[in-house]
């Protein structure tokens, strides 16, 4: 409950998310109203906004968005400051669906905003975060370490393979196989997370790395994360 008081930004846009996400399913209209298509050049441009609160990916890409909007989300909540919590996910959420009008014109879901916290959380792992504290420190141990830092390397890392299966089949398997090797090595640091600093840079890295090559690709996934590194690193740079 007290980590729940913590996120209230975070919960009140997986609400607003969550409900026309879900209604979808029910009420088919609700896709084809709110997501993403050509009319926007047309002076629909209402839609650039409403294409982040549905899913075109099915029941599985509502259920993992909705997912890593709360995981990530929270993970950037007690990290960042929430008006750059604000800035990265719908800042970057709306450039992105600026760029797939170019690059994929119809379509919908917030994954493209997630991607811009998820960059501000590289810059936390490769840096320092933008709300200190003792559990940043490397010989923080005990009660001073607390488990949402020892767990944002894997929150982005099993993002960042998420979007990796946005590429193809074999990109997600190596991106699983990752993922799980990130998850062992936090599991193994145990209660003082050692290591943690270094393979968080590590994920960081490989995060960002994701990030161009989506960007070469043409994936919309690739310029918020980016954008998001971006804003987070000019922020904590004042």
């Amino acid at each position: 409950m007290t980590v729940l008081r913590r996120i209230p930004l975070t919960l009140a846009v997986f609400v607003i998310t969550a409900v026309p996400s879900l209604l979808q399913f029910a009420y088919p209209g609700v896709l084809t109203s709110l997501q993403r298509t050509p009319a926007i050049r047309d002076g629909q441009v209402w839609r650039l906004v409403t294409s982040l609160v549905v899913q075109d990916g099915g029941w599985f890409g509502a259920a993992s968005n909705l997912f890593f909007l709360l995981l990530v989300g929270a993970l950037a909540e007690l990290t960042l400051r929430r008006w750059l919590w604000a800035t990265c996910y719908v800042g970057c959420g709306l450039v992105a669906e600026g760029i797939a009008l170019a690059w994929e014109p119809t379509g919908g879901g917030n994954s493209i905003a997630i991607c811009g916290l998820a960059g501000a959380l590289t810059v936390a792992l490769l840096t320092r975060p933008l709300r200190p504290s003792t559990a940043w420190r490397p010989e923080a141990t005990g009660e001073a370490l607390h488990p949402r830092h020892l767990w944002l390397p894997a929150g982005v890392a099993w993002w960042s393979v998420a979007l990796l299966g946005t590429v193809s089949e074999l990109a997600l398997y190596i991106g699983v196989a990752a993922g799980a090797a990130v998850q062992v090595a936090l599991v193994a640091g145990g209660e003082t997370g050692r290591g943690n600093r270094t393979l968080g840079r590590i994920v960081a890295a490989g995060a960002l790395a994701v990030g161009i090559t989506l960007t070469a690709l043409r994936n919309i996934h690739g310029p918020p994360l980016l954008l998001g590194a971006a804003l987070t690193y000019a922020a904590s740079r004042r």
